[in-house]
Formats: structure tokens, sequence, C-alpha cells
């Protein structure tokens, strides 16, 4: 999903208020494409970045459960359209589980169920009773374009509301059944809102560019990166600091690049002692920044399906 969308409203106070406020606001008297608005957005992943470059008290991990989608929309930062069809092996998940409980005592401020589209996952259901088993406390949540949600049958609005999973729905300009939605989540007393509370659709996307070459500097990179230290990544045994490096592997494999991701891109959770070494990897640059062209971001492209063409991405 694109990444503006990539902030569940279970994670919205995360955010510094400016960010927001940028998005559905100014955009109403500054236009999207022009260098005004451009400048501001820049300035606000600054703050936010800046915000963010503290250790962690707590965790918030969010879990890729797919990473193919049902729709393809240009410029997703999931590289949803180029993705072949995955599914998380579930007894993998809950080792990975297990694991994460043990190191946080079981204590996790959250965990988002993401894609993808994670309702294409025929075992998702199960993967709510077994987080909920490990982190009872945690706030749980999956976002979901909202296709399939309304296809869903009872067991499955009942299964949200016994492990209290709260629903975000992107925000893209397509054709919903709200009314139906919400009543069906009002009956169920199961929590649903779009993603960072606007009812406002994103009928634009926001482009960040990868720098094939590799001549980004780290720092510069890293320190106007709106994904430092919040969208945390854990995905087959690796915790990643963004869905960046955590995906790559689509855009490689469909244009045939290599950019690569080394071992000081992600940490294994088997090989940490402490919940600890994690916050501190968490804070520091990756290799990989050196591909992300975070400068070079481009505003108010129409939202639309992707022709999987290299330039939606560079």
């Amino acid at each position: 999903m694109n990444q503006q969308n990539a902030l569940l409203y279970a994670h919205k106070n995360y955010y510094p208020q400016a960010l927001r406020f940028v998005r559905d606001h100014i955009v109403k008297i500054i236009p999207e494409k022009s260098p005004m608005f451009k400048w501001l957005c820049v300035i606000g992943f600054k703050i936010a970045a800046k915000n963010k470059h503290t250790l962690r008290t707590s965790m918030k991990i969010d879990i890729p459960v797919v990473e193919h989608c049902n729709l393809s929309c240009k410029c997703c930062t999931a590289f949803g359209p180029l993705a072949k069809e995955y599914f998380l092996d579930v007894a993998s998940y809950r080792k990975d589980m297990e694991r994460l409980a043990m190191l946080t005592n079981n204590r996790l401020e959250s965990v988002c169920f993401t894609g993808g589209e994670p309702l294409l996952h025929p075992r998702l259901l199960e993967m709510f009773d077994i987080a909920r088993a490990f982190f009872p406390v945690a706030e749980l949540s999956f976002m979901t374009n909202g296709v399939l949600l309304v296809k869903m049958e009872k067991n499955f609005w009942e299964h949200c509301r016994k492990n209290k999973v709260c629903i975000g729905l992107s925000r893209y300009p397509i054709k919903l059944d709200m009314d139906r939605l919400r009543k069906t989540a009002e009956l169920y007393k199961v929590r649903l809102d779009y993603v960072g509370g606007s009812k406002t659709p994103i009928k634009a996307m926001w482009k960040y560019p990868l720098d094939l070459a590799g001549k980004q500097p780290l720092s510069r990179s890293f320190n106007i990166c709106n994904q430092v230290n919040s969208c945390i990544r854990m995905k087959e045994g690796k915790i990643y600091p963004c869905n960046t490096i955590a995906c790559i592997e689509h855009f490689n494999r469909f244009f045939g690049k290599n950019l690569e991701v080394t071992k000081d891109d992600s940490i294994e959770i088997r090989n940490v002692t402490s919940i600890h070494e994690i916050y501190a990897f968490l804070i520091k640059p990756k290799p990989f920044c050196k591909y992300c062209n975070r400068a070079g971001i481009q505003l108010g492209i129409p939202w639309g399906v992707s022709k999987k063409e290299i330039t939606e991405w560079v």
C-alpha cells in the first residue's frame, strides 16, 4: 500500500500532528504538485524523523501476512503490483511471536497485520488468536483496502470482537459500501475507521523514488525518512526497519535489479538476547538507505492502477 496510507489509525498518535495537517489541510490551499507543498512535506519529514531518533521504550510491529494484493496501485511502496503470491507460514509466525513475547515479557504496544491485502490470507483469524494469546494487552489491528471486507462473514467479525482487533481502511478513492461496513462494525462492536482518522479519500499518490546507483548519503536519507523507528516489520524471523527493505525483493525480481539488502539491514530476533538490541538497531542508518532518494519525493500523482513500469518507483 502507498506510504501515506501506511499509518493505521491505531498508530496515528505516534506521528506529529504537523504531518497530518500538511497532508489533509494544506493540500486544500497549496497544490500538491507545487514546490511549496513539497518543501513543507520535507520539513515535516525532518521533524518527524528527528522526533524518532531516540531509543524506543516499547515496540510496534507490522506483520506482512501476504505481500500481493487484490488492487494494483501505482507507486505502491510495498511493491504490491510486482509481488508474487505469498502467504506467511503460520507455524513460522507462531515461533516468531513466541520469541518476541519472550524478549518483551509479553508486552507490545501494537501489532498491525499488513500486506499487500491481509484479507487474502486464508488463516488470518488464526493469526489474530495467536497474537492475542502472546500479547494480551497489545492493540491489534489490520489494514485493508476494504474490497474484501464487505464479503466477510459472521465468524470473521466475531473473531475481531473477541480479540479486540481494530480495522483500518486505506483511503483510496474506490467504491465501498461504507454505510454497510460501519453498521456491521457497530453491530459486532469492532472499531473501524479510515487510516489517519480522515473521511476524505486520498486521490493522489506520493512517490518515494529509488536511486538505482545507490549514491544517496545515508544520513540525509535517514534524517528525512518518515519510516524511521516506526514502520517496523517482522518477517520470517527478522526485524526490518522499513517496508522498503522488507519488500525490495519484488522490485529486484520484476525488473532484474540488484538493490542489495545486507545482513546489517535487518536483525534476527533469535540472535538477540534483549529487546534493547532491537531498539538500538532501529535508530541507526542502514546500508540500504543509499538507495532511497527521499529528497526527490514526487507528490500529487493521480491515484490509479499500476502499469508495472519502473518509472513508478525510480
